[in-house]
């Protein structure tokens, strides 16, 4: 993008440099040197508003492209959100049934110990 308006400065340039020298220069009579700029003017608005089209058509594109990749991320980074939640889940219940057979076994044990006693 940085070198498209670069291209367009130097562009402009070039073009006021040239119609200045026309005119210093120029062998026709006035009526033909103000058709020759106004010509050569009309050229370079038109190519002006060429390079500024093919510049928002990229903006666009560029823009296109931004917005699918953020797509793309926002649903990796949910997947991943929810495969983790599934895997916590899981060693949640996982712990929590540890934690009940522990209970038993300590019930038992001391259902035991009462009834010797």
């Amino acid at each position: 993008m940085k070198n498209s308006v670069e291209g367009l400065g130097v562009f402009l340039l070039g073009t006021a440099v040239g119609a200045a020298l026309g005119i210093l220069f120029a062998p026709d009579a006035g009526e033909e040197t103000r058709s020759t700029l106004v010509e050569t003017a009309t050229t370079g608005w038109d190519t002006i508003k060429e390079k500024v089209k093919s510049g928002e058509e990229q903006l666009n594109n560029y823009k296109n492209q931004a917005s699918t990749y953020t797509t793309e991320v926002v649903d990796q980074v949910k997947s991943k959100a929810k495969e983790t939640a599934d895997d916590l889940k899981g060693y949640k219940d996982e712990v929590v049934d540890q934690a009940k057979s522990k209970v038993k076994e300590k019930s038992d044990e001391l259902n035991n110990n009462i009834q010797q006693a």
